[in-house]
């Protein structure tokens, strides 16, 4: 006579949960969609109702509708079992619309970060270190690095900001040996604990690359005043008339080297940017010494002939001023603003539209400095200028507004 109960309301549960699986996906979907789109919950009363409604639908089917069915404990249970299953469908279809985001976009999905487990090695100012892990590879189809190069990028150590996705730091990274190294190409791989795989390939030339198309590269014997630097503007006075360009290369004579080893500290204030950390380094010296020694200027052809004539040349270093963006932007700095280099999305709201179309000074708190185009740059671009997919700005703000407006933007 127990037996008989127990084995009632078991197959009662059986098939209030074949029942229920339809009525229990109604409730639910129907608790999200109301609690998404107008965050009001619907009353359990309803959800108890309509699944009632549907479980006549699909307990009909199965036979729960039989009048010798329903009256025993194996209907009653079934009816039970369905109910309390929309009931919960519907309380977890409002706890998913709770924590979903509002206004879901791609764009506002953020790219994976690192491991927590590297909270140790976050400094006081929010930056993980980065190191190189492993052998420094070459690029298929570009020449190999040097044995020195390698050594130099194996031993060096990077900090960046901790907030960066996984994919923004191997950007930021490969940015910074390329500019660092003058490599031609890089590739960096940073794995969630923070270990960087390196790979890169040297330039396949050196100072043809710094000199001006239809200019040639002349040497000549020289005195060196102290301090000249690549990219210096330089006269050299000849017998027949002074010749003027610029300095793509200059060394004193007794010096066998041109690298110099240096140890630089990190600087908080520089938040954007990637920062070399203590790590003793071999850079190539962008100054000479002074004395005597031999200078390559960067001329035409008629006046490369006439530099050839002469064994030496006295040379003047031509004044170039002030400059004034260097000033400019530290003015900018000291106000807490940071500079940052963002590529227009072809998804983008903004592609299509104007500078002061858009809003964008007012709406996001962010100047749009430049924008380099394949075909020219737009220095200081006006309100109707027309931002294109694929354009490359120059953008200045404050942090956080700069952040936001790279979600835009991309």
């Amino acid at each position: 006579m127990v037996l008989a109960p127990i084995t009632d309301v078991l197959l009662g549960i059986y098939l209030g949960l074949l029942a229920a699986i339809f009525p229990a996906f109604i409730a639910f979907s129907i608790g999200f969609i109301f609690k998404y789109f107008t965050a009001v919950t619907v009353p359990a009363l309803g959800v108890v109702a309509l699944g009632g409604t549907l479980a006549g639908v699909s307990g009909g089917l199965m036979g729960l509708m039989d009048p010798t069915l329903s009256g025993s404990w194996t209907g009653i249970t079934a009816v039970l079992v369905i109910l309390m299953a929309c009931l919960w469908a519907h309380s977890q279809g409002d706890t998913l619309a709770d924590a979903t985001p509002r206004r879901l976009t791609l764009k506002s999905i953020p790219g994976a970060k690192l491991s927590t487990d590297l909270a140790e090695r976050v400094d006081s100012y929010g930056q993980v270190r980065i190191r190189p892990v492993g052998e420094i590879h070459d690029i298929e189809g570009y020449p190999q690095l040097s044995e020195d190069l390698r050594e130099q990028i194996a031993n060096r150590s990077w900090k960046f900001p901790v907030a960066l996705s996984v994919s923004a730091l191997e950007s930021r990274l490969e940015e910074r040996l390329m500019a660092d190294y003058e490599l031609a190409e890089a590739s960096v791989t940073i794995d969630k604990k923070g270990r960087a795989h390196i790979a890169g390939a040297p330039t396949a030339a050196g100072l043809s690359r710094r000199v001006p198309p239809r200019k040639r590269a002349v040497t000549i014997e020289t005195l060196l005043p102290t301090g000249v630097a690549r990219g210096d503007s330089v006269t050299l006075r000849l017998p027949d008339g002074d010749v003027t360009g610029p300095m793509v290369s200059a060394r004193t004579k007794g010096v066998e080297t041109n690298e110099v080893e240096t140890k630089s500290e990190p600087d908080p204030s520089k938040e954007t940017d990637g920062i070399q950390d203590g790590v003793k380094q071999l850079i190539p010296k962008m100054t000479t010494t002074g004395g005597e020694g031999f200078v390559t200027i960067a001329v035409s052809l008629a006046e490369g002939k006439r530099i050839v004539r002469n064994d030496f040349a006295p040379m003047v270093v031509n004044s170039r001023g002030k400059q004034r963006e260097y000033e400019t932007i530290a003015v900018l700095r000291q106000h807490g603003n940071r500079f940052r280099k963002l590529v227009v999305g072809e998804r983008s709201s903004l592609a299509g539209t104007t500078i002061g179309g858009s809003q964008i000074r007012d709406a996001y708190r962010v100047a749009i400095l430049a924008i380099r185009r394949p075909s020219e740059v737009l220095i200081a671009p006006r309100g109707s200028t027309e931002l294109r997919s694929g354009d490359e700005l120059i953008v200045v703000g404050k942090p956080t507004q700069l952040r936001e407006f790279e979600g835009v933007i991309a």
